[in-house]
Order: structure tokens, then sequence, then C-alpha cells
């Protein structure tokens, strides 16, 4: 009995979470929108709405007895009834508070709310309620809960119930399983059709030794036997003939009745785009604020469906390209208005649908533009690329590298900007959707990015392959071409094999190396040509020699199981017709492998010295924040030194080799920035990595850290181990 009480429960619970978050959408767009503001009536009608949103969420809590999300909603209730009755002036700090309330009840829901910081929050919604009207607004008729009274018989409509999204999922790779047996038929239609044409290759040529037979009569028993076998093969070429018929009709029954199927199934499982749309208003809000810029969010194609998968896939890449165009590319008002913009930059999602069971998102924003010299910079500084060679790529080239990990053209690393690693998630996440992306970009008037990817990934139209004795999808987006190559085509550049393409070198590299598989190049006798293909990454391309070029396939998707679902190069499994199992292969791997694949060996070096322990100096004044960060840094590796404050950690940086410094910042005596100042100041110092680590999060305090030198800027309240160490790992 108490386990089918826990199950009900649970299930409760469930269907709540589901609701909530369709309240707190709604109520975070209506005060998004009074934020912006409003004429009086639409203001009225938003309040009356959130207030509304936040009565029925109230009551849902209650009845599943989540007290603590029931009294932070209670809260902004009456703050709200107090501003639809004209008894509290509507501001910004209002609204403030409110939204707090919003993330207060998010954190609930997600389990990470305490006790303490419930009732602090609830304390400031009710001191924000008791605040003294002024310029009160001509008041509005308190909206309240529907009357428990009897209604008017509802219009007949559709029945609509809640169904969990893995019930839905189960049930779409069920259906999903027919599409085997669907292209397995598809592969015996050709099959047949050989063995109808070789029986009647095979009729052909007994007719022909009748008619040599018949002149001499030599031997009427001979004669009769071949008769008789003319006319069984004619018998069985019929027979096979109207077989193949009816196959041919029963495969196109099959087709059409599994694709009609999972088409169903499919848009059971497809959602308005507006479910990931709606996560970027307050995002976009609250992180232009932090960076004192203004920004307007514009979104298109809201409406249009989307696999639900598709977009569960493609929200982290989008926020990153959303989050880049905001940090990166909209300017400051000031520096917008001394280029004649205006001090509102725009950032603009468009999600349209395209032929082929495709969708293109273009990300878009009117700022700065990517200046292609810092991305040059950034390159040699991440020593992803040598001087030399840096200066010599064309700006193509150029742009192609911010795909790199571990390239970032911010001047500091910051919780928002600086790691390096956004371009390179987004591409990722779109390759593993068999996607491709495209930049464009111009000086001072904004860059926009697309991004096409399939509508649904069910299926997965590729190139099959053949290298190292085994077979390859290669996504037909990312092939150009088919290609054969002589021997004497490949020339060496810079030390890599290479040959001429569109006038300009195309590295080639055998698959098979690539993948640790025997090598074989592509040819049937020696002297012949290459078999190759290449291959798309962006705007970056390569040569694959193969062994084989099988043509293109449809095949049924499976995703990979633990440990095989981050393998290098794969991005999951292509089930083909013929029940083989073939790798989907991942361009933008290939090509990172290729990039990182050792160049023939030079002349012989001697053996180098073992590394010496990095040294970390940790400053802090806080005993408890120096262990604590001290320890940490021990365990990963490093050997460190402790100062208590700026003068103390000056004295040791003028006497011990040090090569990082971890800084608090505000500290007695000397604090972080100045210390940093003088550490920029002195000649061989210059050099030295500085990680700020503080309490001090306002935009400002930030702006200091940049102006003075520091590498990268970490937030106390958001401090994270692993954070800390991928940032000091990626400075020394």
């Amino acid at each position: 009995m108490a386990n089918r009480k826990d199950d009900l429960k649970a299930r409760l619970l469930a269907t709540f979470r589901v609701e909530a978050e369709e309240h707190l959408q709604a109520i975070t767009a209506n005060l998004l929108a009074l934020e912006r503001g409003l004429p009086p009536a639409e203001t009225r009608e938003a309040l009356e709405a959130t207030f509304r949103e936040v009565h029925t969420l109230k009551g849902a809590a209650r009845s599943v007895s989540l007290m603590d999300v029931e009294a932070v909603c209670k809260a902004c209730e009456s703050l709200l009834s107090q501003l639809t009755r004209g008894q509290l002036r509507l501001s910004r700090q209002i609204i403030n508070r409110l939204q707090e309330g919003v993330d207060g009840v998010a954190r609930l829901l997600a389990g990470s709310g305490e006790p303490g910081a419930v009732r602090e929050l609830v304390g400031w919604l009710e001191r924000a309620a008791a605040e003294p009207v002024r310029e009160a607004p001509e008041p509005v008729e308190a909206p309240v809960a529907p009357a428990e009274a009897p209604v008017a018989p509802a219009l007949p409509r559709a029945d609509t119930i809640r169904l969990a999204t893995a019930r839905l999922d189960a049930l779409l790779v069920q259906g999903e399983e027919l599409l085997a047996p669907k292209l397995a038929a598809g592969d015996r239609v050709p099959e047949a059709r050989a063995l109808v044409d070789a029986l009647s290759r095979c009729r052909v040529a007994v007719r022909r030794a009748r008619g040599i037979g018949e002149p001499a009569r030599a031997d009427g028993h001979a004669a009769g036997l071949v008769a008789d076998l003319d006319g069984e093969l004619r018998t069985l070429e019929v027979r096979a003939r109207k077989l193949l018929g009816r196959l041919v009709r029963d495969e196109r029954t099959i087709a059409g009745a599994v694709d009609g199927l999972l088409d169903d199934l499919r848009r059971i499982r497809m959602v308005p785009a507006s479910t990931v749309l709606d996560l970027f208003p307050r995002m976009v809000r609250d992180l232009g604020r932090e960076q004192g810029k203004e920004v307007e969010w514009v979104a298109r194609g809201a409406d249009l469906e989307v696999d639900r998968k598709v977009l569960q896939t493609i929200k982290e890449p989008l926020i990153h390209l959303v989050r880049n165009a905001i940090d990166h590319g909209i300017e400051r008002p000031e520096a917008r208005a001394q280029a004649g913009k205006a001090p509102r930059g725009q950032v603009a999602v468009t999600i349209a649908a395209l032929e082929g069971n495709r969708i293109e998102i273009r990300v878009e924003d009117d700022g700065g533009g990517i200046d292609r010299a810092r991305v040059r910079e950034a390159a040699v500084r991440a020593r992803l690329l040598p001087p030399e060679r840096a200066r010599a790529l064309t700006d193509e080239e150029a742009l192609d590298l911010i795909y790199r990990s571990g390239l970032s053209t911010s001047p500091i690393i910051t919780d928002v900007s600086g790691h390096g690693l956004g371009l390179a998630i987004v591409k990722e996440g779109v390759e593993r959707l068999g996607g491709r992306i495209h930049i464009e970009t111009r000086a001072g008037a904004g860059t926009t990015v697309q991004v096409i990817v399939p509508a649904t990934i069910a299926t997965f139209r590729g190139l099959l392959i053949q290298a190292g004795g085994q077979s390859f999808l290669l996504p037909t987006d990312a092939v150009e071409r088919a290609i054969r190559i002589g021997p004497d085509e490949i020339e060496r550049v810079e030390g890599r094999e290479a040959i001429r393409w569109n006038g300009h070198p195309l590295s080639v590299v055998p698959l098979g190396r690539l993948l640790g598989l025997p090598e074989r190049d592509g040819r049937t006798e020696p002297g012949s040509k290459h078999r190759g293909v290449v291959v798309r990454s962006g705007d970056e391309r390569v040569g694959l020699l193969v062994d084989e070029i099988l043509g293109d396939r449809e095949v049924l998707v499976k995703e990979l199981a633990p440990p095989l679902v981050r393998v290098r190069s794969v991005a999951g499994a292509g089930l083909l017709g013929t029940g083989q199992v073939a790798l989907i292969l991942r361009p933008g791997d290939l090509l990172r492998a290729m990039r990182e694949a050792p160049r023939p060996p030079g002349p012989a070096v001697q053996p180098e010295k073992p590394a010496r322990q990095t040294v970390v100096l940790v400053v802090d004044d806080s005993i408890t924040t120096r262990t604590m960060e001290k320890n940490l840094l021990e365990a990963a590796g490093y050997s460190v030194r402790v100062a208590v404050d700026g003068v103390d950690a000056w004295t040791l940086l003028r006497s011990e080799p040090v090569d990082l410094v971890v800084s608090d910042v505000d500290m007695p005596r000397m604090d972080g920035f100045d210390l940093t100042a003088r550490i920029r100041a002195d000649r061989k110092l210059a050099d030295l990595p500085v990680v700020l680590v503080t309490a001090l999060e306002s935009r400002e305090d930030k702006e200091r850290g940049i102006e003075v030198g520091a590498n990268a800027y970490v937030i106390k309240s958001s401090f994270d181990q692993s954070n800390l160490l991928e940032i000091i790992h990626r400075l020394v």
C-alpha cells in the first residue's frame, strides 16, 4: 500500500514540475514585457495575467505539499495584488524582486533551495509589498481566483492527455525498429530483379543452343531435352517475374506503412521551437545588464515544430551562440553611439524549415563583427599556430580558427567568456546531428551564424565508404565530392601530403591511418589512382583516401551506449538494410585528428630533461580560503606557495620562481588589483598569468580586472573546483 502511495506521489510531483515550468515561463515572459514598458491597458493585462499564473501555481504547490514553493508564490501573489489594486507603484526594483521569486521557485523545483534562503526570499518580497505607494497608477480591479460555481457547458474539444516523454521515446524506438525490415525489403528488390535477369539470360542461352543443334538433328532425344529445359525455364521466368512484381508491391506497401507510422510518431514528438527560444529573453536581459549593454531580443519561427530530440541537442550550442553574440558582438551604448548606431543592439534568432527534412537556424547580431586580426593573435597566444603561419592565413582560414578548442579572443577568463570552448561546443553539437555551420561577418556591421540540421534524426543519409576493411558513413552534407588521385598528383606541403584543389593545397590522408586501422591506399593495382572523398567541416577541408566508395545510403540511426558514447571521430552507428552496422563519422574530429597527426620525423634530438613541477602562488587573507585552494591545487599535482596579502606575495615573487598567481582582491596592505598591476609593470614578471578569485562580481570590478591585466576573473559565489583547475591548466 505504501509503495502505491509513493508511486502516486512521484507521478503527481512529475506532473506538477511540468505544469510549474509552464507557469514560470509565462510569468517570466510577462515580467520581461513589463520591464520593457507597455501602454497602461497592456500593463494592467500583463499584471492580471501574472497574478493568475502565480495564483494557479500556488494552488498546485499546495496540492502536492510543496510548502516552500507555496510560501514564495503567496508572497509574490501579495505583491502582485497590491500592484493591480494601485496600492504599489510598478518599478524596476519590484520587477526584480518578482523575478527573484521566480528564480527561487525554480531552485526549489530543482532541489537546490535551502530553508534559510526561502525565508530570506519571502522576507524580501514581503518588505517590497510594504513599501509606501508613490505616484500610483490608476487602480485596477484585482483579479480573483475562479469561483466554484456552475459554469456554462464548454464547447466540445479534442481530448488531450499528459504523457511522459520517456514513454513516447520508447514508442518511437519500437517504431523505428521497423525501418530495418523496410530497408532490407528495399535491398531485396534489386537482388530479386538480378535473379530474374539471370533466368532470362539462361533461357536465351538455351534457345541459342537449341537453334544451333536443330539443323543437324543428330540426336532427337537431346533436342527434346533442350526443348523441355527451355519450357521449364520459360515457366520459371514467368513465375519469377510475377514474384518480383509482388515483391515490389509489397516493398512499396511496407515502406508506405512504415513511413506513415513513423511520420505520425515523430509528429507526436514534435514540439514548438518556442520551448527552447522562450528560455532566452531572461538570459539576454541578465547578460546584457551584467555587461552594461542594451540588447533587444528577437525570435522568429517560434511556432515551427521540431523534433524534441533535435531541440534538446541544439539547445546548448544555441545558448553558446547567443552568449557569444552578446559578449563578443554587441557593443556598449557609448561605443555604438560613436559608430553611429542605435544605443540598443539586437540579437535575433530565426528558425525556418528547409526542403529535404531540414531546418535552418540563423543567429544574427548587429555588433562589431569578428576581428580576424584578433583571432590570429589569439591563435598564436594559445599556441595553436606559429606567428608566421598565422600571418599567412587568408581571412577565410582565420575565421575557421574560431572553431578550435582553446581559442578565445576575450581579454580575460570569466564565468561567461574566455574559456575557448564556445564555438567548439557549437560545432560538435551541430555535427552530432549530421548538420553544418557557416559564419558570415562584416567589420562594424555584425555577424550571422547559419546552422543547418535535420528536422528529425531517426534516419541518416550518408556516403557509405570502406577503409581498413570496415564500413563507415560520412554525412552527405559534409562530403563535397568523390575524387580519384594519381600518384604523381600528391606533393608535400609543410611536411604533409597534399594535392592542388581549386588552386589551393588540400591535405590528403588515408582514413584508416586517422582511425588507427590497417592502411590500404584505395588503388586496385600499382600505378592506378587512389579513391578519396573531399570532406568539409565548417570552411575547413581534407581529402580522405579510402578503399571503396559504395554510394549514398539511408540508414537507421542507433545511439551508442557507454563506454562508446564519446569515442573520438564517431557520432553514432547506422544500421544498413543488409543488417550490417556502419559507424557514422564526425568530420570535425577527423580534421582535428589530421591536424594533430605527427609529421614525418626530423633530425634526432636529445631527450628532454624531466619537466619542473608547476609552481602556483595562492594569495588570500583568509586562512580557510588559502588552505582550501592549496589542498585543491596540490591534489591536482601543483607545487603551492602561499601569501597572506599583496605585499607578502610581492616579496615572494621577487625571491622565488612562480608560474601562476591565484589571488583574492579585497586584502589589507595591497589588494589583488594593485598586485596584478605591479606584476604587469615589472619587466621580468609581466607575462606571469594571474587569476583573480573574488567575491566582487560587479561589472565595474570585472572591468578593473581587465584594466590591470588579469588573465581570469573567478567569482567566489559561483566557484567550481574543476573550473578553476581548467583555467589554470589553460594558462600554464
